[in-house]
Order: structure tokens, then C-alpha cells, then sequence
């Protein structure tokens, strides 16, 4: 893995930015010269490094925008926070990214359960090979990929289309549909062509090759 080059000042509003160098840096205020705010940006540099790392240790797939999100945060509380009663300022950041990472974690859950009930809907629409079909790994990262290719938007559709269970779908797609503002007619036709798109790509990436091996390649 390639190291990521840490966020510049610039991802964070200027009045952020400055609250934020002077909790790296508690005598900054007072320091004046072209170094003034050297040791600041050497702390937030290793303090985002240390993020990335603690969010790729953890099995985070976006690490470099946690790491943002974090610095973001703590940026937006620098202002009303007393930096001289915190002497361990990188324990600060790692307080924030916890909460980040908690929400992360939910957030995945959703996006997982969503994931497989469109594995289980493309399942349900016939399948000429079951033993292929039965291996959810080799599924979910064909899926993956083939979303990866739709496109934000039908990708972003599809999921919340087959988001829900039971009775709560039904709402769930009046909801959707009036958000498009379209009829819910229109929008069942259209996640319908999606799907099919989908499935399609799908059914190529899992077909086993000459080698009983799953096709996965991303020509």
C-alpha cells in the first residue's frame, strides 16, 4: 500500500484552520516569523499518517477520508476547545475517530444487508449454475465490480430499491418514487433494466472458466 499524501489546509475552512494549528500548537499564537507555523503542520502531518493507519488497520476501504473527516471535525471544534487542558492532542483526534469509525461500521452493516438481498433478488431470477451462485464471496465481488461499472446513480438506486424487507419495502419505494418524482410503475420499470444490466454482468464475472476457476476479470 502506498503511502497517502495527507490532506492539505485547504480541505478545511480558513478560520478552521487556523483554530486548528493553534490546538497543534498552543504557543503559536504567539510565535512570529516564516516558521511560525512549522511545527503545527509537522503534528497535523503525523497526526493524519497515524488516522490513515488507524482506519486501514481496521479494515476501512476509504482510510484516506476518514482521515479527513476527522481532521474536519476536530477542526470545527478547535474554537471552543481548552487546548491547554489537552496535553495529548493526537489522543484527541483518536477519540474523534472512533466515533467516525463506530459510524463507518454502521454504515457497512447497512450497505452489506442491502448487498445481500440484491445477491438474493438477482439469485431469485433464475440461475443456470447454483454451485457458483452458492459462493457469496466470489458473488459479492463480482457484484461489487459490476456496480462499480453502472454508475453512481443506478448504483445508489438500485441499492435503496432492494434496501428493505417485508412491509417497510412498499413505503420504501412510494418514498423513492417520490423523490424522482416519478410513479412507482416508473420506477419498478427502471431498476428493473438495471437489474438486468447487472445480472448480466454478474453472471460473466461468476461463470466458472475452462479452469472450474470464477471469471472475475475487469476487462
Amino acid at each position: 500500500m502506498t503511502e497517502a499524501v495527507p490532506p492539505g489546509p485547504l480541505v478545511v475552512p480558513e478560520r478552521s484552520w487556523e483554530d486548528l494549528l493553534d490546538f497543534l500548537d498552543p504557543a503559536r499564537p504567539g510565535k512570529r516569523g516564516a516558521g511560525r507555523d512549522a511545527e503545527a503542520e509537522a503534528r497535523y502531518l503525523q497526526i493524519v499518517r497515524k488516522l490513515v493507519c488507524f482506519f486501514a488497520g481496521r479494515g476501512c476501504r476509504d482510510a484516506e477520508d476518514l482521515a479527513v473527516e476527522c481532521v474536519l471535525r476536530v477542526a470545527g471544534k478547535c474554537a471552543a476547545l481548552d487546548a491547554s487542558a489537552r496535553e495529548d492532542r493526537t489522543g484527541y483526534f483518536y477519540g474523534v475517530a472512533r466515533n467516525v469509525l463506530h459510524e463507518w461500521w454502521r454504515h457497512e452493516l447497512r450497505d452489506s444487508r442491502k448487498r445481500e438481498s440484491l445477491r438474493m433478488e438477482l439469485a431469485r431470477t433464475g440461475w443456470v449454475d447454483g454451485p457458483s451462485w452458492s459462493r457469496k464471496e466470489t458473488v459479492h465481488r463480482c457484484l461489487d465490480h459490476c456496480m462499480a461499472k453502472l454508475g453512481r446513480r443506478s448504483c445508489q438506486l438500485v441499492l435503496r430499491y432492494y434496501g428493505e424487507e417485508g412491509g417497510a419495502k412498499i413505503e420504501s419505494h412510494r418514498k423513492l418514487a417520490a423523490e424522482l418524482g416519478k410513479s412507482v410503475n416508473a420506477l419498478r420499470i427502471e431498476v428493473h433494466r438495471i437489474r438486468a444490466v447487472l445480472r448480466q454482468c454478474v453472471v460473466r464475472c461468476v461463470q466458472p472458466g475452462p479452469a472450474g476457476h470464477p471469471t472475475t476479470s475487469h476487462g
